[in-house]
């Protein structure tokens, strides 16, 4: 029997394969954790929560779809268009010593969603409140003080995570592929310059950074603890900038970006505030610039997931949530003048890219009038 040459070897398919299982070894993590929400639920109200997932239909479509995302996810490092470095798991322990403060979150979730409480804060996030927009001042998903505390910018990405599956990070990397088209595979950034609007805690930051290491990346929210969170996450980068402004309002001049782009922002978002944000985009984005929006997947994009999205803010303090599914994005970005829309799917998420072309600052402030 004659071994495979060095040459011949499938270095390529087993790293594939070694990928594709810690991916999904991953997922099997978060969706084993996110049982214990239900549970600490049932005990703590004698109900069960409802699942839209309960519908056997939509399960083996969700099932099917979350498989496709973390294939097509680990085929993307596979073809460089992002490093493997975006896998990498953080501290087991960090990972572990985490689990009791969610426990105590999720009975905390628990009480507040049945009682329907959502502008509850602590006196630390009280005094953050003064300035905000009223649509922010609430405790989105029925969260611990909304995003405006350390302890709910600690917590957030691992709850977002149980929520979906641990698919997540692999949704938020759906704009990467669109960039990469935008300014060619193997730009690294050099002489860019990006915006984020609602960074948060900088995890998509993170990820697009990764893919464009020399590019600068200033990173916008509302939220000052969240804000704190990505500084301290993203440390080890240079070439950022940390903002804390409401991205409808930016404090930046004319064409200062080569793009602009927001990772599950618009959804949290009233309609005229959605196209207040799109339009201070475009009024800071360069002429050819990209722009992106990656947020959730609205009625129609996926008929079967219909039944998830329309139960979704019942469940969840999303007040902004149902309007949103209701208003297709792209029509938002097209009557804001964008053009030539690319939209990337995968599992619950859509990334919509477009161009800003010379027209549209003109068209966006004759609609604005």
């Amino acid at each position: 029997m004659r071994l495979p040459s060095l040459s011949e070897f499938p270095f390529e398919k087993i790293q594939s394969q070694s990928l594709e299982a810690f991916a999904f070894a991953r997922s099997a993590l978060y969706r084993t954790e996110a049982m214990v929400g239900p549970a600490v639920e049932f005990l703590m109200t004698g109900k069960r929560p409802r699942f839209a997932i309960d519908d056997p239909k939509l399960f083996r479509a969700a099932g099917a779809s979350l498989v496709e995302l973390l294939r097509r996810d680990v085929a993307n490092i596979s073809n460089g268009l992002y490093p493997i470095e975006v896998l990498r798991p953080e501290s087991p322990l960090k990972h572990l010593r985490r689990l009791p403060m969610m426990l105590f979150e999720i009975a905390g979730f628990a009480k507040r969603r049945g009682q329907k409480k959502a502008h509850q804060f602590s006196k630390e996030a009280r005094e953050l409140l003064e300035g905000l927009p009223e649509y922010y001042q609430r405790n989105f998903h029925f969260q611990d003080d909304g995003y405006l505390s350390e302890k709910s910018a600690e917590l957030y990405e691992h709850q977002v995570e149980l929520l979906f599956s641990g698919a997540a990070d692999a949704m938020r990397r759906l704009v990467i592929p669109q960039l990469k088209r935008h300014f060619g595979e193997d730009h690294d950034g050099t002489g860019l310059t990006f915006l984020e609007l609602a960074a948060g805690t900088g995890r998509g930051t993170r990820f697009v950074r990764l893919a464009f290491p020399k590019a600068k990346i200033v990173a916008v929210d509302l939220s000052a603890p969240y804000l704190k969170r990505a500084q301290e996450q993203l440390k080890s980068f240079a070439r950022h900038d940390f903002v804390e402004a409401n991205a409808s309002d930016l404090p930046f001049k004319d064409e200062a970006f080569d793009a602009v782009f927001s990772i599950f922002l618009f959804h949290e978002l009233p309609l005229a505030e959605r196209k207040a944000v799109i339009r201070e985009s475009l009024r800071v984005l360069k002429t050819g610039g990209f722009h992106g929006a990656l947020d959730s997947i609205q009625l129609g994009d996926q008929p079967d997931f219909d039944p998830a999205l329309e139960l979704f803010p019942k469940e969840f303090h999303e007040p902004f949530y149902k309007n949103y599914i209701q208003t297709p994005l792209e029509t938002v970005l097209t009557d804001q003048g964008l053009s030539d829309l690319d939209v990337n799917k995968g599992f619950f998420s859509k990334s919509i890219s477009a161009v800003k072309r010379d027209s549209v600052v003109e068209t966006s402030n004759s609609l604005a009038n």
